[in-house]
């Protein structure tokens, strides 16, 4: 029985191997591939000049720098003494609130630009007058000042860009 199966799979390869030799012959047209001979015509009439030694260039490109379209934000207490300092910290309307913070204060945070205009707050209450700016992109946006002991407030939505 082993012998049986030996002799059809060598039958099988001799198939195989039959068939890629006929594909062959027909791909090739049945010609055998030529050699290209080369004429050489007339002898150089001088030497080759001489070659100075190989020189490297090296360059720095600078790469262009990807425009961001992310929002810019500034926050600003201005004022004396100290404040307590309620904010938007990511343009989604969760606020984060600083206790004690010597004025002048400043926050800046950069927004990812969902295409929707966030709204900006910023709140502070300071033992004197306080006054609050919020920039986006180094503009001044919505700004307010407060009597001593008050709250002073900017909030707003951002307009489109």
């Amino acid at each position: 029985m082993a012998d049986r199966q030996l002799i059809g799979r060598i039958a099988i390869a001799g198939i195989v191997v039959a068939a890629l030799a006929t594909c062959v012959v027909l791909l090739n047209g049945g010609e055998e591939p030529r050699a290209e001979t080369v004429a050489v015509v007339g002898e150089p009439t001088e030497a080759a000049p001489s070659r100075g030694p190989d020189r490297t260039i090296t360059r720095t490109l600078s790469q262009p720098r990807p425009v961001s379209n992310d929002w810019r934000i500034a926050y600003e207490l201005a004022g004396t003494g100290t404040a307590t300092v309620v904010y938007d910290s990511n343009g989604l309307g969760l606020v984060h609130q600083e206790l004690q913070v010597t004025l002048p204060w400043r926050k800046e945070l950069t927004w990812k630009n969902t295409g929707t205009p966030p709204t900006v707050q910023l709140m502070g209450q300071g033992e004197g007058a306080v006054e609050c700016r919020v920039a986006v992109g180094g503009a001044v946006v919505t700004s307010e000042k407060s009597a001593p002991g008050e709250v002073a407030t900017c909030a707003g939505r951002l307009a489109p860009s």
